[in-house]
């Protein structure tokens, strides 16, 4: 059975072919050395000059070799909590350890001091707006009782005034001019009695016609008075009263009017000034909540352990010297500053080329060795693949990776490893099972087909073979070779020389002539 070996890695070559013919180059070397030593009488091999290996029946792992770091899969992470960033002054060196609420780093805190202190004057100044604005509360309240009763009086004024006309003035007019007019009558009864006594005295001549004139001139006038006073009568009675009633009538809608505007106003105003109130309260409010949050901005400047743990920096992607994580580093807002991690319960961190991401999958086992315990092999499975590829362009080239999480289950206690350590990863994508396998070096590609070399007794001969899987170390052959055939290890030195001497006789070479797998005496490698 083969036993396991990793499946290319892209960022070291295109396929298994380069491998291969890195491979193959070697193995010419070592074939074209051993002919170069038995033609110059160096060196006299005691077997077949020819570098073999035997066709194998076996399983087949197929795997993927990716190198990451260590990393805990629990672990702390703190980050920088300061609105807007922040200046780190001091910070313990990488790798201390610390214990919960031990300092391990600070910020600069004098651009947060002159805030709180302005911020301090400004709540000062809330509280005071909140006392000028309940003393003109109070004095609204007072001037809004004043004015409502002001005009509540109006009112009940004008509507007594208007009920005494009604039931006392009018009445006395009304009762004066009719006194009046019933005077003004007698007197002109009287008048009338006396000229007509004067006249039948006359008439007698018992009194002279002169004294006639006077006393019709006295009816006249009697008369005259009586009609003035029915007149103010009906004037009284019929326009006086009217205009009176109305008027007072009017008044005291108006004055009515005047009370609802009165306490509308006044309610208003009251409303504006407790408004006043109540804006100056909230201003006051949000005052002290800006500065709590001063104040607890303030207290996040000095940065304290959240656990036990040694203490490590948080760098990743943070290529500008001036963000990265240092004592004068400017952080950003929410930036990791280090985190503490459970050192008993680590992981690999690594990074899958596009080419082979689809072959990774979660839950594939794996294994892989640190380089700080390199004799010692841990197991593990694949936790996570991206979704989506980390295209680091301004250094990658444009590769495209994929990150990949891969847990370890035998951690050993207390095995001293550390967050960043290096480990190789060799990930179980698959196993072949029952198949037949030769080294890669013992195929090569010619005219788009895969040849192999079989040596036998007559010699070697060429032939046509079907591949299947790889990995770095052996390939997969479905078809064209048999179980225990002895294949030649420099499969791609013979088909370069194949091709050269072709190129030489010229096109009268027919290709099934190429492809009929002669046979030629068993030889080492050519030049």
């Amino acid at each position: 059975m083969s036993s396991p070996t990793n499946f290319p890695n892209p960022n070291r070559g295109r396929g298994w072919l380069t491998k291969a013919g890195f491979a193959l180059g070697l193995a010419a070397i070592v074939a074209g050395a051993g002919w170069y030593s038995k033609e110059k009488g160096l060196f006299t091999p005691k077997s077949d000059p020819v570098l073999t290996a035997t066709v194998t029946r076996g399983d087949l792992v197929i795997n993927v070799t990716e190198r990451g770091e260590l990393e805990s899969s629990q672990s702390l992470q703190v980050n920088c909590e300061i609105e807007g960033g922040g200046k780190l002054v001091t910070i313990l060196p990488e790798g201390t350890k610390v214990t919960k609420g031990l300092e391990v780093a600070r910020f600069d805190i004098d651009a947060l001091s002159k805030a709180i202190n302005l911020q301090e004057v400004k709540c000062e100044q809330a509280v005071g707006k909140i006392k000028t604005a309940e003393g003109e509360l109070e004095v609204q309240k007072n001037k809004a009782d004043s004015e409502i009763a002001k005009a509540d009086l109006a009112w009940t004024l004008a509507k007594i005034d208007n009920e005494s006309y009604l039931e006392g003035e009018y009445g006395v007019e009304l009762d004066k001019r009719k006194g009046a007019l019933n005077n003004a009558e007698k007197d002109l009864k009287e008048a009338q009695d006396s000229l007509e006594f004067s006249r039948s005295l006359v008439k007698k001549g018992l009194a002279q016609p002169q004294q006639l004139r006077a006393l019709e001139l006295r009816v006249d006038a009697t008369t005259l008075i009586v009609s003035q006073q029915s007149a103010d009568i009906t004037v009284l009675t019929k326009y006086t009263k009217k205009r009176k009633t109305t008027e007072l009538e009017a008044k005291a809608k108006e004055a009515e009017q005047e009370l609802v505007r009165t306490k509308k106003s006044q309610d208003a105003a009251t409303e504006k000034v407790a408004g006043e109130l109540a804006a100056a309260k909230k201003t006051a409010e949000l005052e002290k909540q800006e500065l709590a949050r001063l104040q607890a901005q303030l207290d996040k400047c000095i940065v304290k352990a959240p656990g036990d743990g040694i203490v490590i920096y948080f760098n990743e992607r943070y290529w500008d010297p001036n963000s990265r994580v240092r004592a004068g580093g400017t952080l950003h807002f929410q930036q990791p500053i280090f985190t503490l991690p459970d050192l008993n319960q680590m992981k690999v961190k690594l990074k899958v080329h596009e080419s082979v991401v689809k072959k990774v999958s979660p839950g594939l086992a794996a294994t892989m060795q640190v380089e700080a315990m390199s004799k010692q092999v841990l197991h593990g499975k694949v936790l996570t693949v991206a979704s989506v590829a980390q295209n680091d362009e301004w250094r990658g080239g444009g590769v495209k990776e994929y990150v990949t999480e891969v847990s370890i289950a035998d951690l050993p206690p207390e095995a001293g490893l550390r967050p960043g350590m290096t480990a190789e990863v060799k990930i179980l994508v698959k196993t072949v099972p029952s198949a037949l396998t030769v080294p890669v070096q013992a195929v090569t590609e010619s005219d788009g087909k895969q040849i192999s070399y079989v040596v036998t007794a007559e010699g070697v001969e060429r032939r046509i073979v079907e591949v299947g899987e790889n990995n770095e170390r052996l390939i997969q052959v479905k078809n064209g070779l048999s179980e225990g055939d002895q294949v030649a290890l420099d499969a791609r030195v013979r088909a370069a020389a194949e091709l050269k001497q072709g190129e030489k006789q010229g096109p009268s070479i027919k290709a099934d002539e190429k492809d009929a797998a002669p046979k030629i005496a068993l030889a080492a490698a050519p030049k």
